[in-house]
């Protein structure tokens, strides 16, 4: 046939969908020819023209394969038209059945393929996002043994050096002001370390806890006149978040103060415009909105796999959404009106 003779003659290049059009249009044109010559309507080798029509239908987008469908349905009409004026009645009652046959024909194997197409498209979706996760998984666990294990050198060092400190501290009277501050920093770093083995025995018992909503909120907003005094915020938090409930575990404040962090360095590399963060809540879903000037790349790959950047390589991204995601949340990102809105949802209960 001569589609096939024409990816014959491509062999491995990639075919043209104009080209495939065009063979399969002179194709159903020769096919009608022939059987119009040879009994129109009524020769029982018109099905062959059905070859064509589901080539185009596998093959072809949405509008060529209906284009197809459709002059093949047309060349049948127009060939009963010519049956019709010089037929018997038994014939003409034939060749109409069979007109009739090959339209819902022609049809039902139009939707089913384009059904087909569409669940294998599907298919191809849920199965790409099943490799980027796998993929996101990877990286984390890969953040994850880098930093327990980081965790676990310093902590010895960081306990003797405490130790000595202390110490040092008891033999030199009075104390000198600048071993004071180390030993109060060592102490810090002591502690965090402390929090993160409870974060990670947290994690890896599955343990969580009901957060009042609107008090998550307020720890966010401490957090962040801790961490980025500097950057103006305007908080829009409903007063009915109090009667919702989050669950969580330790590892829900770093994610959401992450993504807010986030948007405020966005926001500063533009100008000293605040920041937007609103808190609501909408049918039993918690609902975060972070407005901020600038402009991202790779919206859509954020937070699903590290992204080189100048800014960094998004690996806060990345564990924020799978946070998110581990308590039936979302995160998203989108451009605007020369904004970049954050979307962060949270499943409650009252």
């Amino acid at each position: 046939m001569i589609l096939l003779l024409y990816m014959a003659a491509l062999r491995n290049r990639r075919l043209s969908l104009l080209g495939m059009f065009a063979c399969l249009l002179v194709e159903i044109v020769l096919l009608n020819l022939l059987i119009a010559f040879n009994g129109a309507a009524s020769n029982p080798f018109s099905a062959v023209l059905l070859i064509p029509l589901i080539m185009a239908c596998v093959w072809l987008p949405h509008a060529g394969a209906v284009a197809i469908v459709g002059l093949s349905i047309a060349a049948q009409w127009t060939q009963w038209q010519f049956t019709h004026m010089d037929t018997s009645h038994a014939l003409l009652a034939h060749a109409q059945g069979m007109l009739v046959s090959f339209t819902i024909t022609s049809v039902l194997i139009m939707t089913v393929v384009f059904y087909l197409r569409h669940r294998l498209a599907q298919q191809e979706e849920k199965l790409h996002a099943l490799r980027e996760k796998q993929l996101r998984n990877e990286q984390l666990l890969a953040i994850g043994t880098a930093a327990a294990q980081l965790t676990h050198e310093l902590a010895t060092p960081t306990q003797a050096a405490q130790w000595l400190l202390e110490e040092g501290i008891e033999k030199t009277q009075p104390t000198p002001t600048w071993l004071s501050d180390l030993s109060a920093q060592l102490s810090h770093i002591t502690h965090k370390l402390t929090q993160w083995r409870q974060v990670t025995d947290d994690v890896r018992h599955q343990r969580t806890v009901a957060v009042n909503a609107r008090e998550l909120a307020s720890e966010i907003q401490h957090l962040m006149q801790l961490v980025r005094p500097e950057v103006a915020i305007n908080w829009h938090i409903e007063a009915q978040l109090d009667t919702l409930k989050v669950n969580a575990d330790r590892t829900l404040l770093p994610a959401l103060s992450n993504v807010i962090v986030n948007a405020c360095d966005a926001q500063k590399r533009v100008n000293d415009e605040p920041v937007s963060v609103s808190c609501s809540h909408k049918n039993n879903t918690v609902f975060i909105e972070i407005r901020n000037a600038g402009h991202t790349e790779n919206l859509k790959q954020l937070g699903q796999r590290l992204l080189p950047s100048s800014k960094g390589h998004g690996a806060g991204a990345i564990i924020s959404n799978a946070t998110l995601e581990k308590f039936g949340g979302t995160l998203r990102w989108e451009h605007v009106n020369h904004e970049v809105i954050t979307w962060i949802t949270l499943p409650s209960s009252s």
